[in-house]
């Protein structure tokens, strides 16, 4: 049996254009985290973290697992965020050159 998550990002100031609903294939476990740290092989080192609105704020985790766009498509890993999707911090965490996106694709 198939499992399947329905992912949407609601417009705001860190992804303005949002991602309407999407349903994905799950084809792994699933990784939850609050943070999860990601080291380049260039030696850059970016913190993700959720980025939620007011209400759940503490209470989602970043969502990571290997899914496929269609099913002849190659799978992919995926980091989901929350209601207002992800957050890409410095390497030391504080907030500082925040980036935010819809989702992230992970290379092995």
């Amino acid at each position: 049996m198939k499992s399947f998550i329905d992912y949407e990002v609601s417009a705001c100031p860190n992804v303005p254009a949002g991602l309407p609903r999407q349903r994905l294939t799950v084809l792994s476990p699933i990784w939850r985290g609050r943070t999860l740290r990601l080291e380049y092989p260039d030696g850059t080192v970016h913190v993700l973290k959720v980025c939620s609105g007011p209400d759940a704020e503490g209470l989602e985790e970043l969502r990571v697992f290997w899914t496929r766009h269609q099913p002849e498509a190659p799978a992919a890993c995926l980091a989901l965020g929350g209601e207002h999707g992800l957050l890409i911090l410095d390497p030391g965490g504080t907030g500082a050159g925040v980036q935010g996106h819809p989702f992230l694709a992970l290379a092995e």
